[in-house]
């Protein structure tokens, strides 16, 4: 007989031991000035979604740090398989990256300070493409509905 104690699903397993029941390579924004580069790198690589929003510029205090807790959380959510991080310089950025990180999924960042719209999306394109290759070989596996 089966009961909610005994159910099993399939999902990912992510290297901190979570499962997600979805695999998908985000691009996820840190501002919203970054929303087009977020979307011109999912415009050209099938298989990524950007995340964009209306938040980050113009924040400060505990507003920021919502939206930082928030920006991290998505790209620390077991349903993600991968993240690419772009934002408008490499401090606001690295922090998102740096939280994510530490679920050992596969996250960069690439800040358009430096580089403008157009070299950002075309770098983040190459390593959005590298994560929706890894994404696309992991492979489902039984786990407890506890473990979701």
């Amino acid at each position: 007989m089966i009961t909610a104690q005994n159910l099993k699903l399939t999902g990912y397993k992510r290297p901190d031991g979570r499962y997600g029941v979805r695999n998908h390579v985000i691009i996820l924004p840190v501002d919203d000035i970054s929303n087009s580069a977020a979307e011109g790198v999912a415009s050209l690589i099938k298989g990524t979604m950007a995340l964009p929003h209306a938040y980050g510029r113009l924040q400060f205090g505990e507003d920021l740090e919502l939206t930082f807790r928030t920006l991290a959380g998505i790209g620390r959510n077991p349903n993600i398989a991968a993240a690419v991080v772009i934002g408008i310089e490499p401090k606001w950025t690295d922090r998102i990256v740096k939280e994510i990180k530490k679920t050992g999924k596969p996250v960069t960042g690439f800040s358009i300070e430096r580089y403008g719209d157009l070299k950002t999306i075309e770098r983040a394109s190459r390593k959005a493409k590298e994560f929706v290759q890894y994404a696309t070989e992991l492979q489902r596996e039984p786990f407890s509905v506890k473990k979701l």
